[in-house]
């Protein structure tokens, strides 16, 4: 029964986004029974319950903060018009071809997700696809799928925290990472490239299936050269950075494909808000990781400060005149509004189920099984990610779990972290939070005469749920075959 009452507050959530309400109904309703279960049913002092809200509050502030600053800084772009220049400029004039959506895909977005994190690659990123020419569910859903890079989302703090839970060395963890990745990397590229291939006009009948070979084969082999590079930056450079290097070089390999090798005039100055967010973000980690600056250094290092500093920026480089000035607060703070409330709620929900003893009575029961539940390991993982939109906030919530699990079952701890990390970081693409978030920044864009199906939330799930579930299982079929025993 106490696995019953533990699940009862996610599946009451699962259900209400079913149902036609606000976007912070399902997580409002999942947030208040978590809370009761935990207090009535299992007995856990509030004390503790408050505690873990106090403990996750600078966590909860700062994402709030982070979807400000990039909301702040798409409406920047996309009113100076610097958004369709980049996209002109990326896309070689192409338009909307399989090629562009893995240069986004592969490159761009999970570029901007390895150092922003929480989400912030799908607020800049989604109107740059947007600016190629995708409709908007293909674009979203490219958006989402573009976050396969979790483990490395942010420079790494869900991975660096997994390392401590598990007593291992954080690039060994990263190393363990990208190899179990590799699925998620070419399964990625097959999918986007299928999403971008379909909004292209279609080909006669007799060459469809060898036409859809081709985008397969270029997504597959998109995903290939990323995992390798992933795995070669993690091996040279660190965990930390890895991500990050392995998705510009990325960007640049498919950008110079689509240009032929002739990308035309940088333009300049539509970078500089970009450049200001990512040298800043990236520089302020850095020394926050290197230097004992307390919580000025979490400032100095948060995306927050450096999205709202570029879009500062961006107002001054980019000669925004004074009418769009005068809108730019209003619209940033509505969209903040629809964007923020149901994605704190979702993290104060994780943090519930976490702290509330309800997350130990599903893992407890789960460990039960014997050898059986290594299979189960990337699916808690990714129920993890699924819940709190975040690989941090997975791993904070499970990562103890499966790392008792492993000295139990004599598994290798590395590895069993490993597979709780990749699943938590690709359970993410698809949860609630981030659907809404995708949703939210694409549906201003939806219109009657916009060709192809219609964006809805259940379009993305669609097209994205399926995905991550497959990984998921082949995973955990993995981890049955193959994990190596503690030795």
């Amino acid at each position: 029964m106490d696995v019953v009452m533990a699940a009862l507050p996610i599946v009451l959530t699962l259900g209400l986004l079913l149902v036609p309400a606000p976007a912070w109904v399902a997580p409002g309703a999942g947030l208040l029974a978590a809370v009761a279960v935990g207090l009535a049913w299992f007995g856990t002092p509030a004390a503790d319950v408050v505690a873990a809200f106090g403990d996750s509050a600078w966590t909860l502030v700062e994402v709030l903060a982070i979807i400000a600053g990039g909301i702040l800084l798409a409406r920047v772009m996309d009113r100076s018009g610097a958004q369709r220049g980049l996209a002109r400029w990326l896309s070689a004039g192409g338009g909307p071809t399989v090629a562009s959506a893995l240069l986004m895909a592969h490159g761009v977005v999970p570029f901007m997700e390895t150092v922003t994190g929480f989400g912030v690659s799908v607020i800049i990123g989604l109107p740059l696809l947007l600016s190629l020419g995708f409709t908007p569910l293909r674009a979203a859903t490219l958006s989402l799928i573009a976050l396969m890079v979790g483990p490395w989302g942010s420079m790494g703090p869900g991975t660096l925290l997994g390392a401590q839970i598990a007593g291992v060395p954080l690039d060994e963890l990263g190393v363990a990472s990208g190899v179990l990745n590799v699925l998620a990397f070419l399964g990625s590229g097959a999918v986007a490239a299928v999403v971008a291939g379909r909004g292209l006009p279609a080909p006669e009948a007799r060459f469809r299936a060898a036409v859809h070979a081709r985008w397969i084969g270029a997504g597959l082999a998109s995903g290939a050269v990323l995992s390798v590079l992933v795995l070669a930056a993690n091996l040279a450079l660190g965990t930390a950075v890895a991500g990050a290097v392995a998705t510009l070089v990325m960007s640049a390999g498919w950008a110079a494909v689509i240009s032929r090798g002739r990308l035309g005039p940088v333009p300049v100055r539509a970078l500089v808000p970009y450049a200001v967010l990512l040298a800043g973000t990236t520089a302020g980690q850095l020394l926050e990781r290197a230097l004992p600056l307390g919580g000025f250094g979490a400032v100095l290092g948060s995306p927050a400060l450096w999205s709202s500093t570029g879009a500062l920026a961006g107002v001054v480089v980019l000669g925004l005149d004074r009418s769009h000035r005068r809108r730019l607060p209003r619209e940033t703070l509505r969209m903040w509004l629809q964007v923020a409330v149901p994605t704190g709620l979702y993290l104060v929900l994780g943090t519930a189920v976490s702290g509330g003893g309800l997350a130990e009575a599903l893992a407890a029961a789960l460990t039960g099984l014997g050898p059986a539940y290594l299979f189960l390991v990337p699916l808690l993982g990714g129920l993890g990610g699924y819940i709190t939109a975040s690989g941090t906030g997975a791993n904070a919530m499970f990562g103890g779990t499966q790392d008792a699990a492993a000295q139990a079952l004599g598994i290798d701890p590395l590895w069993m972290m490993a597979s709780q990390n990749v699943a938590a970081g690709l359970a993410c693409l698809a949860s609630p939070a981030r659907i809404e978030l995708a949703y939210r920044m694409a549906g201003p864009h939806q219109r009657r005469d916009t060709p192809g199906p219609a964006l809805t939330r259940g379009a993305l799930v669609a097209r994205t749920l399926p995905f991550v579930l497959v990984c998921l299982v082949l995973w955990g079929l993995g981890n049955l075959l193959w994990l190596p025993t503690a030795g």
